[in-house]
């Protein structure tokens, strides 16, 4: 049969039964267990265990429960590892995006980037000023070691005068012996601020406040500083904000363009944004000329089943797929594929053009998508987290996914979210763990009534129920078991499962 024609068939069935308020419905295929492949994280041969369906089309808020299960989807092929048998476990995480807090490394990314934007400058490139000022320190420092020695003389034996040559300290030759030793900078902040204190003591304007120890000053914890305080470390988006300075050398710009259904914006760049991905897929993951065509690139990041969706008052672009794409001076550099649904912003994939690897696209964009879920937040409120995809803890070029705090991973088990700082101990045992601590907890949604089941059948609608009495003979019983367990049941009773 044609799973284009079910609409009329489909909503019919739910305005008389009234079992969904409005006309959208996600209709599947389960595929079961797939074969055994190839394992792109550990390079094991058929090792790879994955059950996976067919999405014809699918709501947002069935994606986002089906993701909060452990799936994901590749264009429009939703896919969930058979974590107890596959060779490195895949782990779904996320991140609270308003808790975020950079790390050093985050820092010193987007200033990078911004360097490049703003100055021209690449890694490791210095301004004309910089390089002639580090120049002239060094000619200066070369004089200064190059000088007379220091000679100091003493009375030896039998009144003979013998010379010590005292020669001036030389960078890289330890610390200096006539200055006194070098002080933690967090001491050094403390004694500033207590030279601070002491003079408004002095004035009166502030109560007396016991002076700490050198002990106690090595071992203070930094006073949490107030959102908006003088000194308080710059947020997110006022790191992203800086990139936005006058006369800049090259323009940045971020686009979301609607990806499916094809927006008028995104058909503009579409042979463009085809073309980076082609190059990216060549050169850093060593595709053959011949496997990146435009139609595995449509099939892998253009389509989807989400069906958009748009609330009165809500967010400007809705729901659904997009991408979001990087461009400097005009030029297409980077595209990153975003779903967008009621409680997250999910990361799909990221593509770029090789020639800009030195600004750490990855991590940039990343930042980028974070603050972009924060901004959704205020016109919706459960929005708030952003899915990374997969963590996979065996695998050490997937772990970096950890460092954006504050993290959590989906138990296998219970489908719970937990810290992953409290999960690394478990995983560092046993690849395959169950993360959630308490034993009491267990997978209600996982708690399978076959009857409820909701199936596609000859163009109708109906409970498994239903389809049992008038296909009795099916024999599909332990699979459409399967389904609804992998998929939970609040999905299984709303998505159409179609059935010959």
């Amino acid at each position: 049969m044609g799973l284009n024609s079910t609409r009329f068939e489909v909503n019919s069935y739910h305005s008389h039964t009234g079992m969904m308020a409005n006309s959208e419905t996600s209709v599947v295929q389960y595929r079961g267990a797939r074969q055994r492949s190839h394992c792109g994280y550990c390079g094991h041969g058929f090792s790879k265990y994955t059950h996976g369906m067919w999405a014809h089309a699918m709501t947002v808020q069935d994606y986002q429960d089906l993701i909060d299960r452990g799936w994901r989807r590749s264009g429009k092929y939703c896919y969930k590892p058979t974590m107890d048998k596959t060779c490195c476990p895949q782990y779904a995480i996320r991140c609270r995006s308003g808790d975020f807090k950079m790390n050093k490394s985050h820092k010193k990314t987007v200033k990078m980037v911004h360097r490049y934007i703003n100055q021209g400058l690449k890694p490791g490139e210095k301004t004309e000023e910089a390089a002639a000022a580090v120049s002239a320190n060094t000619k200066n420092s070369s004089k200064k070691n190059s000088g007379p020695e220091n000679v100091t003389k003493t009375e030896g034996k039998g009144g003979q005068e013998k010379k010590h040559l005292e020669k001036c300290p030389t960078p890289g030759k330890g610390a200096d012996p006539s200055k006194p030793p070098c002080k933690k900078a967090k001491l050094r902040r403390l004694e500033k601020k207590q030279e601070k204190m002491a003079q408004k003591l002095q004035q009166g304007d502030v109560p007396e406040v016991k002076q700490a120890t050198s002990k106690e000053a090595a071992t203070a914890v930094p006073h949490k500083v107030e959102k908006g305080a003088p000194n308080a470390p710059k947020s997110l988006e006022e790191l992203l904000a800086e990139c936005t300075v006058e006369n800049p050398v090259h323009k940045l710009e971020i686009k979301l363009v609607r990806s499916c259904p094809r927006s008028q914006e995104f058909e503009s760049s579409f042979k463009e944004s085809y073309q980076i991905y082609k190059k990216y897929q060549m050169t850093i993951h060593h595709d053959p000329e011949g496997k990146p065509t435009e139609k595995q690139y449509t099939r892998f990041l253009v389509d989807s089943p989400l069906q958009s969706m748009k609330i009165p008052g809500g967010l400007e672009h809705g729901y659904g797929s997009f991408h979001q794409q990087y461009w400097i001076d005009g030029k297409l550099i980077a595209v990153g594929v975003l779903d967008i649904l009621p409680n997250c912003t999910s990361s799909v994939y990221l593509y770029y053009d090789p020639d800009y690897s030195f600004l750490s696209l990855g991590t940039y964009s990343a930042l980028r998508e974070l603050a972009f879920t924060r901004s959704l937040h205020p016109k919706a409120p459960n929005l708030e987290y952003y899915y990374m995809g997969y963590y996979i803890h065996s695998c050490p070029k997937m772990k970096y996914k950890g460092q954006y705090n504050p993290s959590f991973l989906l138990c296998p088990d219970t489908y719970t979210w937990n810290p992953i700082r409290q999960c690394e101990p478990k995983l560092d045992a046993s690849k395959y763990s169950r993360l959630e601590s308490s034993v009491e907890k267990a997978d209600d949604n996982g708690r399978v009534t076959l009857e409820e089941v909701l199936i596609l059948h000859d163009n109708q609608a109906m409970p498994y129920a239903i389809y049992k009495a008038i296909k009795p003979r099916a024999g599909n019983e332990a699979e459409v078991r399967q389904y609804a367990g992998f998929v939970g049941m609040k999905c299984a009773k709303r998505m159409l499962l179609y059935r010959s």
